[in-house]
């Protein structure tokens, strides 16, 4: 009983560093970089239009 257990035990130490040294070399292989994005200024972009059918919902709401 106490052989079975030491040996699980082994096993997920050996499990518990293999993925630590894979997950090591993975990040070391191909560093991750961030992404440029192009400028945006406030006038080019419109991110809301006021339509009927949201007017609908939000007075909807309201109510």
């Amino acid at each position: 009983m106490e052989k079975d257990k030491k040996e699980r035990r082994s096993f997920l130490k050996h499990l518990l560093a293999g993925s630590a040294v894979l997950a090591g070399t993975a990040s070391a292989i191909k560093p991750a970089r961030a992404e440029t994005s192009p400028q945006v200024t406030g006038d080019d972009e419109i991110l809301y239009k006021e339509t009927e059918s949201f007017k609908k919902y939000y007075k909807s709401l309201r109510s």
